[in-house]
């Protein structure tokens, strides 16, 4: 399994689009690792976590080919994580020599009903054919070609069951964390009675190197060390699992060099936007 972290921003990006905080204007003035923009991993060339506006620019930084894509997964409704307009340019007569004939977007039933909604205007009948979109509820389980996807629940908006998502191809298992407050040791434990194991981890990390009180919708670093120890007890975690931190805000006031220095006595990682991991 390859994974590539297409972006590791929150919501507003780093720089965030209308600030002039002194991280935002570190951040392009370095560029560097200290730009981040919008959340999306994609797993194997073929598989995208998220899909905000920015993933036209992912496509462009990576040279991807998107038409590739034969599932993604949507974590929540928030535009950062799901722009479903750009889905309307999937197909002829403005998508050509399309490698898969047909996507299916995984998310929940509010994600489903913006999205059927939000394409309604624009999207041609022989574009829409191509695009299926199937609700999750929480510990589905589904197989999908050669991978394996277990949908699981997030702590995130009110009123809405947002999702985040385990994935095992080929052997390997990645737990993607990616826009979450703390979850319950009973989803640990639940994914481990489902047969889920872990190689690999994305945690959100929205809020830095700052450990936030239980309830709140995103995490920081020390949140996201209290999870991994979680799902040590739970079982689920194997020996020598990769563990990144994700999902950076401009408030965090830490640039890239800042963060790692913080992250590498807890055994974490930093992710950057182009990151790749092999597993």
């Amino acid at each position: 399994m390859r994974i590539k972290f297409l972006g590791t921003a929150a919501a507003e990006g780093v720089p965030a689009v209308f600030c002039n905080c002194e991280t935002c204007k570190r951040a392009k003035a370095r560029g560097g690792k200290d730009v981040r923009t919008r959340s999306q991993i994609l797993i194997d060339d073929d598989t995208l976590f998220d899909f905000p506006m920015d993933t036209y620019m992912h496509m462009l930084a990576y040279k991807l080919d998107l038409s590739r894509v034969k599932r993604v997964l949507i974590s929540h409704a928030h535009m950062d994580h799901c722009y479903p307009q750009e889905f309307c340019m999937r197909g002829e007569p403005f998508a050509h020599g399309m490698t898969e004939s047909a996507v299916t977007v995984f998310c929940n039933a509010t994600v489903r009903d913006m999205f059927l909604s939000d394409i309604a205007r624009e999207v041609r009948p022989e574009v829409e054919r191509g695009i299926r979109v199937r609700v999750l509820r929480p510990y589905d389980r589904v197989v999908d070609g050669d991978a394996e996807l277990i949908a699981l629940p997030a702590s995130h908006t009110k009123g809405e069951e947002c999702l985040v998502y385990y994935v095992r191809r080929g052997g390997a298992g990645a737990l993607l964390l990616n826009d979450t407050g703390e979850l319950d040791a009973s989803v640990y434990e639940r994914l481990y009675a489902l047969g889920g194991r872990v190689d690999f981890v994305s945690l959100d990390c929205t809020y830095g190197a700052i450990k936030c009180d239980a309830g709140r919708r995103h995490m920081g670093l020390y949140n996201a060390a209290e999870q991994i120890e979680l799902m040590r007890r739970a079982g689920v975690l194997n020996d020598g699992a990769r563990l990144f931190a994700t999902h950076f805000s401009h408030n965090t006031d830490l640039d890239y060099v800042g963060i790692v220095g913080k992250a590498a006595p807890l055994g974490i990682e930093i992710a950057y936007d182009g990151c790749e991991v092999e597993l």
